[in-house]
């Protein structure tokens, strides 16, 4: 699964990235993944901490398998299209 792509709904915000690495734990697969113009998201991470006092837990940078969605870019692409299509 590494390089696939993938994206995240997190708090009304889709997030899209990149498997970097994955591993299995408890039998459940988690990735990591590099997100792709994640400001948004880096923000209220910060906000949070900051707020509640604590450190960054780097553990928080895997993402287990269900709380991702793989997708091909180019059907996206056409389904985003056709979407505009109907709309017009």
């Amino acid at each position: 699964m590494i390089n696939k792509p993938v994206y995240q709904v997190w708090a009304n915000t889709l997030r899209f990235g990149v498997v970097t690495e994955e591993k299995i734990e408890k039998n459940w697969k988690y990735f990591r993944i590099k997100w792709v113009m994640d400001e948004a998201y880096r923000q209220a991470i910060k906000s949070m901490l900051d707020l509640r006092g604590e450190e960054y837990d780097p553990n928080h940078e895997w993402h287990r398998r269900d709380h991702l969605v793989f997708y091909d870019p180019r059907e996206l692409r056409l389904k985003i299209k056709l979407t505009d299509e109907i709309s017009a």
